[in-house]
């Protein structure tokens, strides 16, 4: 082969040669970034498995407890018809402290220029601005039905409205006259001798009671009850003495007080031996014996056994017949003279209030009933402006929708205390993994607005049992399937590589071989034609 023609062969080789190492060069490269890649894939991998997503709770119309994944529209009750059905929580960027909230919001916050109002208007929110409580209306219509009726004038004069009252208080509770209150007296001091123990004994608790019984009694003789059976026994009573019990001759030396029918043994009382004192002085017989003897009347024994009663025949007669009782002592004629006088005195005191009230309504030419009802009507309006008066006249906001009204004000309020709004897309509104993408990614947080303190208090999944973190289970299996599918193919772009990296460097074998080859004819030539010329 010629010198020339070798040559060019050589530079032709040499160009291959050079082409084939760029070539592997580059397969090289791609292996790398396959290997690259095949590592990108496994870490993801593994980050999906431990991928987490946020869920919210909301409630049912039955009350039952449902989760729902963390969209933003779901935590902000956002599109959600029942705005009560769970926590709203606000979605906070990180950075400007602003709360995400959808076009129409930011576009009515940013108009109502810190206006409630005009941020309901914009939004549609139905409302009644300045309105008093339920109870506030029903108080003020009770009022003004009052006065248009005219019950709110005073009727009379307030001397005699302070008259008619208190006559018909008299009536209710007649005063007590003194003739009531001796009767009165003189019933508690029976009552009080009246034996628990036995229906039909008296027995003295004082020594006092016997000159307070006659006392009170003793006022009865100037009243108009001083008359026939209640007479006889007045006068029985204070002129009492049990003197001439004791007169009786020596060997009479006990005094006994027994009941009428002789069967009982009440009360006793020793004579001693005490022959020379026949006095009831001289006996010491004290006020408390004597009442007690009074009131049960009795009998005393004489030294032949015979009983002798304190009462005389008449005297029983008259206690049996105004008692309506066989056997009556005095102590229950004294009860029921003492009950008729009191009722005596309560009647005639009743019909003396009752006769001036008719002389104090005569003066104003009324009857009872029309001042009943004049007073009724006038003490009715005062009560009802009592009650009107009773009642806050502060006003507050009334929603036509309770829930809505309130969602959007506490919205409104929230979106105040963060310093404003900023718009977030439908599309990542409806999400289910921004939300929880951004908190991870340290861009958001999420917060419940705090009414008292006016102030978005920050919350996550484990402080707050209304959000949780749960296991994404859709994206495992996901990223499993990727995972899969990125192996084989970068198993298969490999082993493609590879098979054209052996081809080249097959190729690149056989021409470094002719190379070496050409090169050898080219010595040889060169030597041999140096050779002629020396």
């Amino acid at each position: 082969m010629g010198l020339a023609s070798s040559q060019a062969r050589l530079l032709s080789l040499t160009v291959r040669q050079h082409s084939i190492e760029n070539r592997a060069q580059y397969l090289q490269a791609q292996k790398l970034r396959l290997s690259n890649e095949s590592d990108a894939v496994y870490a993801k991998y593994i980050n999906a498995l431990d991928s987490t997503k946020l869920e919210t709770r909301f409630y049912d119309k039955d009350g039952k407890v449902h989760w729902v994944d963390g969209s933003y529209n779901n935590l902000t009750k956002n599109l959600v018809d029942d705005k009560a059905s769970g926590t709203i929580y606000y979605v906070q960027d990180i950075n400007d402290g602003l709360l995400y909230q959808p076009k129409n919001i930011c576009d009515a916050y940013n108009a109502a220029g810190g206006d409630i109002f005009k941020f309901f208007d914009s939004l549609g929110v139905n409302y009644i601005k300045n309105a008093h409580t339920e109870e506030y209306i029903q108080a003020e219509e009770k009022l003004k039905l009052d006065i248009a009726n005219g019950w709110n004038v005073p009727p009379y004069t307030a001397h005699f409205r302070e008259q008619y009252t208190e006559l018909k208080s008299n009536i209710l509770n007649p005063p007590e006259t003194d003739t009531y209150r001796d009767a009165n007296f003189i019933n508690s001091i029976a009552l009080a001798c009246k034996n628990s123990n036995s229906s039909d004994m008296y027995l003295s608790t004082n020594n006092k009671q016997f000159t307070e019984l006659k006392n009170y009694l003793n006022n009865l003789k100037s009243t108009k009850y001083y008359t026939g059976d209640m007479r006889t026994i007045i006068d029985y009573c204070l002129n009492f003495n049990i003197a001439s019990v004791f007169n009786t001759p020596d060997n009479v030396d006990t005094l006994t007080a027994v009941n009428i029918t002789g069967d009982k043994q009440y009360i006793g009382y020793s004579k001693a031996t005490e022959q020379a004192k026949k006095t009831e002085e001289a006996q010491k017989v004290d006020d408390q014996f004597k009442l007690s003897m009074l009131l049960n009347g009795g009998a005393y024994k004489v030294n032949n056994g015979a009983l002798t009663n304190i009462y005389s025949d008449s005297i029983k007669t008259t206690l049996n017949n105004f008692t309506s009782t066989e056997y009556a002592t005095m102590g229950d004629a004294l009860l029921v003279l003492s009950q008729k006088i009191m009722e005596g005195e309560h009647d005639s005191s009743k019909a003396s209030a009752e006769g001036d009230l008719n002389a104090l309504l005569a003066t104003q030419g009324v009857d009872y009933q029309t001042v009943e009802t004049a007073l009724s009507n006038y003490n009715k309006y005062r009560e009802d402006l009592a009650a009107f008066n009773a009642q806050s006249p502060q006003t507050y906001t009334k929603y036509l929708n309770q829930v809505d009204g309130l969602y959007h004000e506490k919205l409104f309020y929230a979106i105040q205390s963060a310093g404003g709004c900023k718009e977030i897309s439908a599309e990542n509104a409806k999400s289910p993994t921004w939300v929880g993408n951004m908190i991870k990614n340290a861009q958001v947080v999420l917060g419940i607005y705090d009414e008292q303190n006016k102030e978005i208090d920050n919350v996550t999944p484990s402080s707050h049992v209304g959000i949780r973190e749960i296991s994404n289970d859709d994206e495992i299996a996901q990223a499993d399937s990727e995972y899969e599918a990125s192996l084989t193919d970068i198993n298969s772009k490999e082993t493609k590589y590879q098979t054209e990296l052996n081809q080249l460097e097959e190729e690149r074998s056989a021409i470094q071989t002719e190379i070496e080859s050409l090169k050898q004819i080219a010595k040889d030539n060169i030597a041999s034609t140096f050779k002629t010329f020396t």
